[in-house]
């Protein structure tokens, strides 16, 4: 049973307008909102907000006041006022009779204790309600007189979807997951390449001030409808379009450009309530976003409207522009890269999102996660919006199922193909392979600092029956369905180009090629090994090294090449994420058969450390100020010039940006914050280091605040 309300705290309650009304109409005096009460019981208590935030399809209770006692003889009506024209027709305006039935299908209201001039209510939205800022308007009658409150401009009630309501489209039957997916504000996002994986921490922030705010005006901007905001699908979907400044002025500008002198580099962004708090504040994009910081600012605004959702990395993950579900990669006949043909890509790796939901504009079995992506790719419908697309359709190659499920299914599970162009003939195919793309996809594991490998959520099992006819049936329903080319002959001289497992940045590294011959005769082979710097994108950068190789193998035979490459060489070329892709271009002279092939590796940063000194840090009380030392050591034979640090936690720290002087040439770098707890429970301290020569270098901890128990009034 609800505790009887003593309606005493003034935050908690609105203050209707009193016109000059006759005395024999039943006026309202005060709405209480009981704000602990059903803030705790709807999982809304962690919101940073003075308003009731509520979730649809599960009552939330009301304390009327009145300026006379209450009788069986009052009519008593609630509205409820969403957007700037509600009307009845559309689901924007609600009137509830008070003592209507809450039997979880319609708007119901009823009176659960009555005072001498105070009733309380319990009042029920259904599990399908409009999502948004409502008003409230209380009308009484009584003996024909009627009176209505007016709706009051500071206070409103928030409707958020209801992950923990089974006739919610959004209803996720697993608390565990429930606390990771809707209440966690904090993260790992996989970045760096499929041998080496790296995490991300990432602050959601999804209940500190403005995110939800945030969140429901990009809705406005959007120009979506209020009729409409009750549907996840076509939510998610105008968030993915919203989430970057292609269309509409969203919040980010993406930039891949590694020039960011007039906003912040993409690397720096330790979450995303600093982006939205830009965005809300100064009503235009925030620069700059790449992939990994349009997915962080997503989750958070999923989570804060309750859909369950998460950030997922696709690693070798492909970019097809032509929809032919192929990556296609053109040579001249000197195995040269022709340019201007080679549209599309493989991003060493790519963040987009899933939200969960069910899918009743799809057959059965097509609910569940859902991958959508704000990262500007390609265009859909006109806008760059991309899903949601059914994880279960993009396994079986059920590419015709919206929303953009051919796009997605090409990032996981497309083939690569090398074609040689001559000038006076038709184009070949010299290389094929169906293995590359597509490979640990991850998300942040339950409960656990931890990567779950989700790719057999996308894909069978490389090679599987069931994988292969996933590829057919969906590249029949590609831009091409006859893409493929004859399949070349099995090479008689196979190769394999080994990157080094980890190299620190500023250190030699060692490339190798491993070639074997399988015939029984002699192989005379020459070929080039380049290394270039290169963009997470797959977009190469400069040159920097170049060798020639002429080799001898005997039959069956098998011999290693190993190339030595050092700092001076590849330092000055640096950009984002330290990125190298090394290129083989190879002939055998017998049979002037070719062969092309190319892998990637990524330049590890010193970790970030972050250090309480003198503290037990199972203890960090709300309000008490405790400092964090916060330290690298430069691992560069150069000076780090322009450095600051990052560093926020949600319910510990709002994002902060310490200036700091420069680094020695191998110097430990060290500074300090002061940090004030305002929330209790598992919080986690994100920070990174930024400079001109040194970035990405970024560490996290995990505290425990607490709190002493207050008492609800």
């Amino acid at each position: 049973m609800v505790p009887r309300l003593t309606p005493t705290a003034p935050s908690s309650c609105i203050h209707p307008f009193h016109p000059s009304i006759p005395d024999q109409c039943l006026q309202v005096s005060d709405v209480y909102f009981r704000l602990s009460y059903n803030r705790r019981a709807h999982h809304t208590e962690e919101y940073e907000s003075f308003q009731l935030i509520v979730r649809r399809g599960q009552p939330f209770q009301l304390c009327l006041a009145f300026d006379k006692p209450y009788t069986e003889d009052s009519q008593l009506t609630l509205e409820f006022h969403t957007g700037e024209a509600p009307k009845i027709s559309d689901g924007t305006l609600a009137r509830v009779p008070v003592d209507s039935p809450l039997d979880g299908t319609s708007w119901g209201a009823k009176i659960t204790d009555k005072g001498l001039k105070t009733i309380d209510i319990s009042v029920q939205a259904p599990p399908n309600a409009i999502v948004g800022k409502y008003s409230i308007v209380v009308e009484t009658i009584l003996d024909g007189h009627k009176y209505r409150t007016e709706k009051d401009p500071y206070s409103h009630i928030y409707m958020l979807f209801n992950p923990w309501c089974k006739h919610d489209s959004v209803y996720l039957n697993d608390e565990e997951e429930l606390q990771e997916y809707v209440m966690n504000e904090s993260g790992i996002i996989y970045v760096g390449n499929k041998r080496q994986v790296m995490e991300r921490p990432w602050n959601f922030g999804q209940f500190e001030m403005p995110v939800l705010d945030a969140s429901l005006e990009l809705l406005d901007k959007a120009k979506f409808p209020q009729r409409a905001r009750w549907d996840p699908i076509r939510i998610v979907r105008v968030v993915s379009k919203m989430v970057n400044s292609q269309d509409e002025d969203g919040v980010l500008v993406g930039n891949w450009s590694g020039e960011y002198e007039d906003g912040i580099r993409p690397s720096a962004w330790n979450g995303s309530v600093e982006i939205l708090q830009q965005y809300y504040d100064r009503k235009e994009p925030v620069c700059y976003g790449q992939c990994w910081v349009f997915s962080g600012v997503t989750t958070s605004v999923l989570r804060s409207l309750g859909i369950p959702a998460r950030s997922v990395t696709n690693f070798a993950s492909a970019h097809d522009t032509d929809g032919n579900l192929v990556v296609d990669i053109h040579y001249d006949e000197e195995f040269t890269p022709i340019d201007y043909l080679n549209t599309d890509s493989t991003w060493n790796f790519h963040v987009w999102n899933e939200a969960w939901m069910t899918r009743p504009d799809l057959p059965a079995g097509y609910g569940g996660w859902q991958a959508f992506d704000a990262t500007p790719q390609e265009t859909s419908e006109g806008h760059y919006k991309c899903g949601p697309a059914s994880v279960h359709a993009i396994k079986n190659g059920h590419v015709y199922y919206g929303y953009d499920s051919r796009f997605i299914f090409a990032e996981v599970n497309a083939d690569s193909i090398s074609w040689v162009c001559p000038e006076d003939g038709p184009m070949y195919q010299v290389w094929q392979q169906e293995k590359g793309i597509g490979v640990k996809i991850s998300t942040k594991a339950v409960g656990a600092d931890e990567r779950e490998d989700i790719t057999d959520h996308y894909k069978y099992s490389e090679g599987t029956e069931e994988e292969r006819l996933a590829v057919e049936k969906a590249v029949s329903h590609g831009s091409r369905p006859h893409t493929y080319g004859e399949k070349p002959e099995k090479a008689d001289v196979e190769f394999s180009i080994n990157a080094p497992k980890e190299v620190i940045v500023g250190h030699d590294f060692t490339a190798s090629v491993t070639l074997h011959n399988n015939s029984s005769q002699e192989r005379n082979v020459s070929m080039f090994l380049t290394a270039h710097t290169m963009y997470y994108t797959g977009v190469p950068v400069t040159q920097f090294h170049k060798e020639k190789f002429v080799v001898t193998l005997q039959p069956n035979g098998q011999m290693t090449l190993h190339a030595q490459i050092e700092p001076v060489q590849y330092m000055a070329y640096l950009v984002d994420q330290g990125a190298i892709k090394l290129n083989l271009l190879g002939r055998v002279k017998e049979n002037k058969r070719t062969f092309a092939g190319q892998t990637d590796f990524r330049f590890s940063v010193p970790r970030l450390n972050i250090h309480i000194p003198a503290r037990d840090r199972s203890d960090f009380p709300v309000g008490e100020e405790f400092v964090a030392e916060l330290s690298f050591q430069n691992p560069l034979a150069v000076k780090l010039t322009n450095t600051e640090f990052h560093i926020e936690g949600p319910g510990i720290q709002k994002p902060k940006l310490v200036s700091y002087r420069d680094v020695r040439p191998l110097e430990a770098a060290r500074t300090l914050v002061t940090m004030k707890p305002v929330r209790p429970g598992t919080r986690k301290i994100i920070a990174n280091f930024q400079s001109k020569q040194l970035h990405d270098v970024q560490g996290h901890l995990e505290i425990q605040v607490t709190e002493e128990e207050d008492v609800d009034v």
